[in-house]
């Protein structure tokens, strides 16, 4: 049987079906789709960094949601956060285009348990600290090349509400941007909060591996 190519959705019909523009790419693999991926860039990205592994990842009949973060840098690109660590950082604007994206898939049938949420570097961070917060567990969290910043607050936003979301950690061991040591102390924090987490690390740098393709398939269609 032929495999359906994957379809892009053009930015005027992304932005109308979650009502905000910032959501900039849906991809669809597959003439329906089963569960939803929603893939977010890193710090300076925006909202083509991510494509690249919708096509490598190769997980059928799957709905990728690749929204752009909502503040502008200076340089350029985008962040999921607004600040800095002595004026504080800001990022209640990231977690409503979360809660509108996950919200529309809801009323679309999407039970939390089949959506996804997949990033890389401060976009891992983010999928961690917003899913921490909410009183609902997802389907699953890869963060690579992640970290959490606060570690008390997580602590305390965490619940038996949220902590049976399956957490997949991946790092660099070469990564000098965020060391290998941040995922060795998520995967024991996550550990600690009861929430099934596993760790993987590969000898790369500051970047998605190649090789973790097949984990990451497998780790989504193994929660279906």
């Amino acid at each position: 049987m032929a495999k359906s190519s994957p379809k892009l959705m053009s930015f005027q019909i992304a932005a109308a079906i979650y009502n905000d523009p910032l959501i900039k790419k849906i991809i669809h693999t597959g003439d329906f789709y089963r569960q939803s991926i929603i893939a977010l860039h890193g710090w300076t990205g925006d909202e083509g960094s991510m494509e690249p592994i919708t096509k490598a990842i190769r997980v059928p009949n799957t709905r990728w949601i690749l929204p752009q973060a909502p503040y502008p840098l200076e340089q350029k690109g985008f962040s999921w956060f607004s600040g800095s660590g002595e004026s504080g950082w800001k990022f209640q604007k990231s977690f409503n285009l979360l809660d509108k994206i996950i919200e529309r898939e809801r009323e679309q049938g999407k039970g939390t348990e089949r959506i996804f949420l997949l990033g890389f570097s401060q976009g891992a961070t983010l999928a961690m600290i917003y899913t921490a917060s909410r009183k609902f567990s997802l389907g699953g969290i890869i963060s690579i090349a992640g970290f959490i910043r606060n570690v008390g607050k997580f602590r305390k936003k965490a619940t038996k509400a949220n902590n049976k979301t399956p957490i997949l950690l991946i790092h660099g061991t070469k990564d000098q941007i965020i060391p290998v040591e941040e995922s060795y102390k998520t995967h024991d924090l996550y550990q600690n909060l009861g929430f099934p987490s596993e760790l993987h690390v590969f000898n790369t740098e500051h970047k998605i591996p190649l090789k973790a393709t097949n984990l990451i398939r497998n780790f989504i269609l193994n929660r279906l």
